[in-house]
């Protein structure tokens, strides 16, 4: 009868040191890098979009801005018929206006940029407020292109990003050409592939390692316990006879 509890605790003490020497062996010391060493955003260079699209920015901004104070004019002289002097005043105020809007879009479409790297892509644009955007490839999930009216008649599309837990496009890239468009979203498709393979695979190797000390506690403990009732039957047929 001592033998196997003396078994019994020998075995449950072994799976202790087991995880042990495994904590000592996963205890990975981190040394912070030097900022002479940190990798910068301005350091990768960037790829500008096509020079077509600021001639699109411009057109569509141009063409609104016309249409809406055509409009706004013709009500004020027919609908509201306000003199003529004030008129006069009004007019130019959103001519300047729609200059100023126009001159903006289309500064913010040449601030565009963008850069295909190992593991992510990244995106830049702004004016006043600059937008720096890094996307690894493996919160890529859906990529899409868009191509309107427009777009078309300039031989450009926009490319979509979505990422993992978003709802709405976490990068938004016009102005690409369109063959251009649809070689980087087959080669982003791939490397959000290759990526998910690879953590995966991580995944697969990196469980049975954290999954051998419960086993193998479980598994000395059957042992101990089919042990312990062997030893218990015999001393019971031992008694019988």
């Amino acid at each position: 009868m001592s033998e196997p509890v003396n078994s019994k605790v020998e075995a449950s003490e072994q799976p202790l040191h087991h995880l042990e020497a495994e904590s000592h062996a996963c205890n990975i010391v981190h040394e912070p890098l030097p900022p002479a060493q940190w990798l910068g955003f301005d350091q990768t260079p960037l790829t500008l979009v096509e020079s077509r699209y600021y001639t699109q920015v411009l057109i569509e901004t141009s063409v609104a801005a016309l249409l809406f104070i055509t409009l706004l004019t013709s009500f004020l002289i027919i609908g509201a018929e306000m003199p003529l002097h004030i008129i006069a005043i009004i007019v130019p105020a959103l001519v300047l206006i729609a200059a100023t809007i126009t001159w903006l879009r289309v500064s913010h479409a040449k601030s565009i940029a963008y850069g295909v790297c190992e593991h992510e892509l990244l995106m830049q644009k702004g004016i006043i407020w600059f937008k720096r955007i890094s996307l690894p490839y493996t919160r890529l999930q859906h990529i899409s292109l868009s191509q309107g009216p427009i777009e078309r008649k300039f031989n450009l599309r926009t490319l979509k990003c979505f990422s993992a837990g978003s709802g709405s496009a976490e990068i938004e890239l016009p102005g690409l050409e369109s063959k251009a468009a649809e070689k980087l979203r087959q080669h982003l498709l791939t490397m959000a592939s290759r990526a998910s393979q690879k953590g995966l695979a991580e995944t697969e190797s990196a469980a049975p390692l954290q999954q051998t000390p419960e086993v193998e506690a479980l598994s000395l403990e059957e042992i101990t316990t089919d042990t312990q009732v062997d030893s218990d039957n015999q001393v019971e047929n031992d008694a019988k006879r």
